[in-house]
């Protein structure tokens, strides 16, 4: 097969015969002239996936640079077809320009779940001695199966694989019951969930929620996928680890599962979460404002338990009865004054609530005044840049003034030396053993003529003569 490659790369004038001393016989140069013809066109597939459900019609086309002499089709469940320009029948119709423009094109006309796989179509070219063939995917969506209710919670052991194929089924949730033998869930606990979706074609997509709210990619797994061999049908499983908090209880957790055989494109499943915990702090100030004295008050502290907790309000060594006690998941607990005074202000109000998880207690103190108002941030924001301001300019004058006063930085070329000693005849001193020999200041002014500077020159007493 090497003296082929070398034939084939010979320049020279095609119409010459081809002479090369590595071909020996003419049996090489006939082989090697028929390779060209094997390759098969490159063909242009449309469509390559199509998802439809079970009713609806799906188009594919193939489709070469050159005429064809035939177009052959091949689909799942039904016979092989010769199509043409015009072809119709009860399950495909010919699509495209025709066979002279190169295209290989069908519609089918209402697709079956047994048209579910590989779709080929077979290009005849009569300039080729082989076909050229182009391949499709043609995803038939599974109806949904009504037998099994939108909402319905399945058991982890179910399996319930229809025998008609129809699916995806609603999906199922699993959940761990608590680590205690109780089997309670409790805040602290690590939730463990899986949301299964069964035979679905294509494979459901997956979401979890805490009623309205999206739980993020943090604590939820990557999913699994699981084929199954009959009708390529696909089950999906994902599982869901969250930290328990108070603010759950009560909530649903949601799993949601996606796909287009869905009467409205989703079905979900639902578990009401039922987490046990102590009372919990209250989230409101314990101090109240704005009670009236000889007028009602009311006391109140709101706070979360479960289960519900027993209350008991005491005022100083004084135990009294609680009046109202509302709410389920967020409890609020009133006490009614009926009359204030001002011994009432003075008091502390407590709160004791306690289930058996736990116990806490909440001390409440009233006042006539006012409640403050809350924080004005800008307006703090803006008081403290103008005090900031004001001390860097105080402090940056300070610095100018010492500069000045003591003669440094940019300050010190033009100081004056000021001396306020003068010796005898209005010369200055000298120091005993002091040589004479030392350089004089520049900027020293004799202190008889100059004073601080001034070019002013001091006048000396002067007798004045008096007519005696």
């Amino acid at each position: 097969m090497l003296n082929t490659v070398v034939v084939l790369n010979i320049p020279g004038d095609p119409h010459q015969p081809l002479h090369h001393p590595k071909l020996t016989t003419e049996s090489d140069l006939v082989i090697d002239l028929g390779m060209e013809g094997l390759l098969a066109a490159v063909v242009e597939v449309q469509n390559r996936e199509v998802m439809v459900l079970p009713g609806q019609s799906a188009t594919f086309k193939c489709h070469v640079g050159v005429p064809l002499q035939y177009c052959r089709i091949e689909v799942p469940g039904f016979k092989t077809y010769n199509l043409n320009k015009g072809t119709v029948n009860s399950d495909v119709e010919y699509y495209g320009n025709g066979l002279d423009a190169g295209d290989c094109g069908f519609t089918i006309l209402h697709v079956q779940n047994k048209n579910n796989g590989n779709i080929q179509c077979t290009l005849g070219i009569p300039s080729e001695e082989t076909e050229s063939i182009g391949t499709m995917q043609l995803v038939v969506a599974s109806e949904y199966n009504s037998f099994y209710p939108l909402f319905r919670i399945l058991p982890s052991s179910s399996r319930c694989i229809p025998e008609d194929g129809e699916a995806p089924l609603a999906p199922e949730i699993d959940l761990n019951l608590g680590t205690d033998s109780l089997k309670l869930l409790k805040v602290g606990d690590t939730l463990e969930a899986s949301c299964i979706v069964r035979d679905g074609r294509p494979v459901a997509n997956i979401s979890w929620y805490l009623d309205n709210d999206p739980i993020t990619d943090v604590g939820v797994k990557m999913p699994t996928v699981l084929d199954f061999a009959k009708e390529n049908l696909q089950t999906k499983v994902q599982n869901l680890t969250k930290m328990l908090r108070a603010s759950d209880n009560g909530k649903h957790l949601r799993c949601v599962a996606e796909h287009p055989a869905y009467p409205q494109g989703f079905a979900e499943t639902k578990r009401l979460l039922d987490i046990t915990f102590p009372p919990q702090p209250s989230p409101e100030s314990l101090d109240k404002f704005g009670y009236q004295i000889g007028r009602e008050g009311l006391i109140n502290v709101t706070f979360q338990a479960n289960p519900r907790p027993q209350v008991k309000w005491q005022i100083g060594a004084e135990l009294v009865g609680i009046f109202d006690f509302l709410g389920s998941r967020t409890l609020v607990a009133n006490l009614r004054v009926a009359r204030i005074s001002k011994q009432d202000t003075d008091k502390d109000y407590i709160l004791s609530a306690y289930n058996n998880v736990g116990t806490e207690t909440y001390r409440v103190k009233i006042s006539t005044s006012p409640e403050p108002e809350g924080v004005d941030w800008a307006e703090t924001g803006t008081i403290i840049g103008v005090v900031v301001t004001v001390l860097v300019i105080i402090l940056v004058v300070s610095i100018l003034i010492f500069a000045k006063v003591t003669g440094r930085w940019c300050f010190s070329g033009g100081a004056t030396v000021i001396d306020y000693t003068t010796g005898e005849n209005g010369q200055p001193p000298h120091s005993d053993g002091a040589s004479g020999d030392g350089v004089d200041n520049p900027h020293h002014q004799v202190s008889s003529e100059y004073i601080n500077g001034n070019d002013l020159p001091i006048k000396k007493d002067e007798k004045i003569d008096t007519a005696v």
